[in-house]
């Protein structure tokens, strides 16, 4: 029989008597094991029992029986329970589990103190409280684990079944289990503040918040008005509903004492839409931003979604005065899109080890945390490498995105500006009404969609003579001749790619897709020049910079009148003029001799058919 001090076992025979469906003292054992356990522990209920059927408990036995859970590092047993509990969190409310690499990250960044309170208000299975008790345990071995459990660690968590898991997770480490609060944040009335709050909260529109009662308590829940200043003012109008990371956002900084920190994990669009543009004024203007870490898309694939996200990291005021921002791009996660870990390997491609012999993991994560922690302690940018730059504050404008701030293009807009170039919104109109073709839906219109332009030539190559009322609803501008349109939404945006054309007599009075900017009443400069300038990577850089949205990128007509054009000697001008009007003679002459060819192969065909 197994040892009477280990109850959680069981025996070849007692296996076999279970496959064969005869009972026996280990389901009696377990059983017993378990309401002893709930006793003890006040994660369990007074009602709670064991729901496994005897051969699913058996076999869950057997194969655990060997592994102490004590003595497992808190990372695997993290592990484990995102496996466990996984279908129960990812709910309908844009729940996932934060990428352990990324839970890092954000806890190494912020360097959590002894006697410092942490909370997660929305902390799913734990692992960021998992990750701030272990970072303090050791860098501190001497405090006593419970006691700092207890003290500065709490969470607050609304799927019951997570928030059970979350508990059992921290008594695993130490605790009570009464440091995990089974609530929903944006409700409950928190009257503790903390000395930081790191989270990564439900995010998405399929989990919006409706209730009125909730949104009612919430600045970020009420529309925003935008003054002359271009500043932004609340108003009294409550929202019909507002994203749940939103909420959070608020609820996070108003959990935080003055000078509190909070890293916090969003999706970009929050950090660049203009949409969004109330959100962060109002963020502003409550805390200091010190860090902005842009996290790969793929980072989020292998937890249940691909939405592109940042770690934004905050001081709430007053804060410190540091004149700089700290932004970094991960590149290397350290795992691939199916979550299995990417090693490093020399140049002959065999993986590198340790000093113990592990294989080393390839990411850039630790590097990043420790330029950050360099940065916080002495105020002062370091190095900048490759995925690591330091912003001026005075450069930080209304969007929080790494990518609107990469150093090379912001020394390509001083360059620009040095050399008196103007913004295109400044030499030209850029359309924002759209026909009214749909008012006569009895005759035909003629249709230009962005596949219709090639690229390459700088020309409209094809158009779809329609019924108005058969036009797509992408249909929207009416254009002239000497406009020039430009692609604003797509993959291709900001790519060479990018569909370009100057509106001739041939395409004068059709319709083109609202895919496309129209800019009208060009001056100052050559329309043909600006074509050209067009096409350069100095222009598709500041597309890209501008552009929002990753699932589908775009750029809008505001952001693009910013875009700046150099404006060279009107002889200089006049060359580049020339040389890309010669072109589009070339393009429309091949056409012609294409047609011709076709024509005359035709003629030959029918000559051989009739000799037949």
């Amino acid at each position: 029989s197994p040892d009477e001090s280990l109850h959680f076992s069981i025996t070849s025979q007692e296996y076999q008597k279970i496959l064969a469906g005869h009972s026996n003292h280990f389901e009696d054992r377990i059983n017993q094991l378990f309401n002893g356990t709930r006793q003890s522990y006040l994660a369990f209920s007074s009602d709670s029992v064991l729901r496994l059927k005897p051969l699913t408990l058996a076999y869950i036995v057997e194969r655990l029986q060997f592994i102490s859970l004590i003595n497992t590092p808190g990372d695997v047993k993290g592990e484990a329970f995102q496996a466990f509990v996984y279908k129960n969190q990812r709910g309908d409310r844009g729940e996932f589990f934060t990428p352990h690499p990324v839970v890092k990250l954000a806890v190494e960044m912020i360097a959590p103190r002894p006697g410092e309170k942490v909370i997660d208000p929305a902390c799913g299975s734990g692992g960021f409280l998992i990750k701030t008790i272990n970072y303090v345990l050791n860098q501190n071995p001497d405090i006593d684990k419970t006691t700092y459990i207890s003290e500065c660690i709490h969470g607050i968590e609304f799927n019951p079944d997570v928030a059970l898991s979350a508990m059992i997770r921290l008594e695993f480490e130490g605790g009570l289990g009464q440091e995990i609060e089974c609530a929903n944040s944006l409700i409950k009335n928190q009257a503790e503040i903390f000395d930081i709050v790191l989270t990564n909260p439900p995010f998405g529109n399929k989990g919006k918040v409706e209730n009125p009662k909730i949104l009612k308590n919430y600045v970020l829940a009420k529309k925003w008005h935008k003054k002359s200043d271009r500043s932004w003012e609340i108003t009294s109008i409550n929202l019909p509903s507002q994203s749940p990371d939103i909420l959070f956002i608020e609820k996070c900084l108003n959990l935080l004492r003055p000078g509190g920190r909070i890293a916090i994990v969003l999706p970009d669009g929050i950090l660049q839409n203009v949409s969004n543009s109330p959100v962060r004024f109002w963020i502003q203007s409550q805390a200091k931003v010190l860090g902005v870490i842009s996290i790969p898309q793929e980072a989020f694939v292998p937890y249940g979604t691909g939405i592109k996200t940042s770690l934004l990291v905050l001081q709430k005021y007053p804060a410190l005065p540091t004149s700089h921002l700290f932004m970094a791009q991960i590149r290397k996660l350290g795992y691939d899109v199916k979550g299995q870990p990417v090693y490093q390997r020399n140049s002959q491609g065999r993986l590198l080890k340790t000093a113990s012999g592990d294989s080393l993991i390839d990411d850039d994560l630790p590097e990043i945390a420790l330029a950050y922690q360099h940065f916080i302690k002495t105020g002062q940018p370091s190095k900048c490498t490759e995925n690591i730059y330091f912003l001026d504050e005075k450069s930080l404008n209304s969007r929080l995105d790494v990518e609107h701030y990469y150093p090379e293009d912001l020394q390509l807009l001083e360059q620009l500006e040095i050399a008196n170039a103007k913004s295109l919104g400044d030499i030209a109109t850029i359309l924002n009404g759209t026909a009214d073709f749909r008012q006569a839906t009895d005759r035909e219109i003629r249709y230009i969609a962005i596949s219709d332009v090639d690229a390459r030539s700088s020309q409209v190559i094809a158009q779809h003579v329609i019924q108005g009322s058969q036009a797509p609803s992408r249909a929207a501008y009416l254009i002239r001749t000497g406009d020039i349109i430009t692609a604003c939404s797509g993959a291709s945006t900001g790519t060479a790619k990018q569909a370009t054309a100057l509106i001739t007599d041939e395409e004068d009075g059709a319709i083109c897709s609202n895919g496309f900017a129209v800019i009208r009443n060009i001056h100052g400069v050559k329309p043909l020049f600006l074509l050209a300038y067009m096409r350069t990577e100095r222009y598709l850089r500041q597309v890209r910079r501008l552009m929002t949205g990753h699932a589908i990128p775009a750029i809008s007509s505001d952001d693009l009148s910013k875009i700046l054009v150099p404006i060279p000697d009107p002889a200089e001008q006049e060359k580049i003029a020339t040389a890309m009007a010669h072109i589009q003679i070339l393009r429309r002459e091949a056409i012609k001799a294409s047609e011709l060819a076709i024509s005359d192969t035709d003629h030959l065909i029918t000559r051989l058919l009739i000799a037949h």
